[in-house]
């Protein structure tokens, strides 16, 4: 439904509409069904969550440098998620769009965990074992970049952040520190033109912070640009910095303009759609980020 009331069915012979809504977020309508393609699942896949200790950091870390430069297959996919805060170490999220284990896990391999669900089982199963409560209850915020690659020098800068600002949270009734990283393949190739750029497959690094108490936002939420502003220098260094990187939207601190999010020329096509649509400006009382 468009700001003005009309009911729309927006596809590709609605171009503009079509690209806004990619990624766009909410300032062109309300979208109240959407039609998309799938294909088949196999019945069984392996994956699951291990759980490790803060000194098995480094080994992952490793890993991960290891299985970000030499995996090619396109069914296999791990997230590392290095925490600080009061419950320090790692977790790793794998998952193999098939039953076996296959052997793009193997840098991991050997690398004791406190607790593992990896195993072969259904989609569904897999799905519901991924804690998507963590950390409820509590105030928190995102936060995030983008580069071109990951480096064992980045990915040590991201585990010195965690225990750096980890061991602050107790001052400022902190919880959970945690950084994902997110190891993904040429995913740019199947990019098509949407308001959020990725055909060259930016790695997003998404920060999450929680805390207890409402007087801390303003403190936590300034350690997070802080820290992104830092690993962002530490990136350059690495040489894994692009400026037509842009930041993920869904990851975004609120305070993100809309060429930080889109790149200055998709914002100004941005802008222009919201003011053919949405002259009245209806849609920003629903709040949101600004192109």
């Amino acid at each position: 439904m468009l700001p003005d009331g009309t009911i729309t069915t927006v596809d590709a012979t609605k171009s503009d509409l079509f690209f806004a809504l990619k990624g766009g977020l909410n300032r062109f309508g309300v979208v109240t069904s959407m039609v998309m393609y799938t294909h088949p699942q196999p019945p069984q896949v392996y994956g699951g969550l291990q759980v490790f200790g803060a000194d098995q950091v480094e080994a992952l870390i490793n890993a991960t440098e290891i299985y970000q430069s030499k995996s090619e297959d396109p069914k296999a996919q791990v997230i590392l998620t290095i925490n600080g805060g009061t419950v320090p170490g790692a977790i790793l999220l794998s998952f193999y769009e098939g039953p076996e284990r296959p052997s793009a896990f193997d840098p991991y391999n050997n690398i004791p965990a406190l607790i593992s669900t990896l195993r072969t089982q259904s989609y569904a199963s897999f799905s519901q074992s991924t804690p998507s409560q963590f950390g409820g209850g509590s105030r928190g915020a995102f936060a995030s970049l983008s580069t071109t690659g990951l480096t064992k020098g980045f990915m040590d800068a991201v585990h010195n952040e965690s225990n750096y600002y980890g061991a602050l949270s107790l001052l400022h009734a902190g919880l959970l520190l945690s950084y994902d990283i997110e190891p993904f393949q040429k995913y740019g190739k199947y990019a098509t033109d949407s308001a959020y750029p990725h055909a060259n497959s930016p790695l997003p690094l998404n920060l999450f912070y929680s805390w207890k108490l409402a007087a801390e936002d303003s403190y936590w939420r300034g350690v997070m640009q802080q820290s992104v502003n830092h690993l962002t220098e530490v990136a350059k260094a690495e040489g894994i910095y692009s400026e037509d990187m842009y930041v993920y939207p869904n990851y975004a601190l609120d305070t993100y303009t809309g060429a930080q999010l889109y790149g200055p020329t998709n914002a100004a096509r941005l802008r222009a759609i919201q003011a053919r649509y949405d002259p009245n400006g209806v849609m920003q009382l629903a709040g949101g980020f600004t192109f």
